[in-house]
């Protein structure tokens, strides 16, 4: 394999140089980036323009089954993708969320794909909650590991900065589960 690693922080996130994404990479190479997912938690790849849905889709398939929205509707001609703040008004993100974590059986990996990038703001922020907890004093820690909660999408999908109506009905129809 012939790309290279560069890791981007101290606690999480590498890039991957040198490499063009496909649904055709050879399965060794998937292996090493699924290993360096494992290893960083978040991983960057430049310059990938040539990816459309379809290709972006035939990538992250090689990955495994896709946890598909129950209530967002993916692009037109895919199965998985979710358009977020596209010029035909749909779903936006501008307030902190965590993607799906509210379904029992959360993805494994997300994918982002940044097809237009603003010239100011559009930022995304990672954290490593792993290393967080692994570096908690060990009372704290355990206090931590031993604390449950019912992660519900009530929170996330209701506070909307300007929420749109559709947003609104979205949500009171659709995102409330119980």
């Amino acid at each position: 394999m012939s790309f290279r690693v560069a890791k981007r922080a101290p606690r999480i996130g590498a890039e991957i140089r040198n490499i063009k994404l496909s649904g055709d990479l050879p399965d060794a190479t998937i292996a090493a980036i699924n290993g360096l997912l494992l290893d960083h938690k978040v991983i960057f790849f430049r310059d990938q323009g040539h990816l459309d849905d379809a290709e972006h889709e035939r990538f992250t398939l090689r990955f495994g089954k896709p946890v598909l929205s129950p209530t967002l509707n993916p692009a037109k001609e895919t199965i998985s993708i979710l358009e977020i703040d596209h010029p035909r008004g749909g779903f936006r993100t501008d307030t902190w969320h965590i993607d799906f974590a509210y379904l029992d059986a959360y993805p494994k990996i997300l994918v982002l794909r940044g097809v237009v990038i603003p010239p100011v703001g559009g930022d995304t922020v990672w954290s490593n909650t792993a290393a967080a907890n692994l570096g908690l004093p060990a009372p704290l820690q355990r206090l931590a590991n031993d604390l449950w909660a019912v992660h519900s999408n009530d929170y996330d999908f209701a506070v909307f900065a300007r929420a749109t109506e559709a947003e609104k009905k979205v949500h009171d129809e659709a995102l409330v589960f119980t």
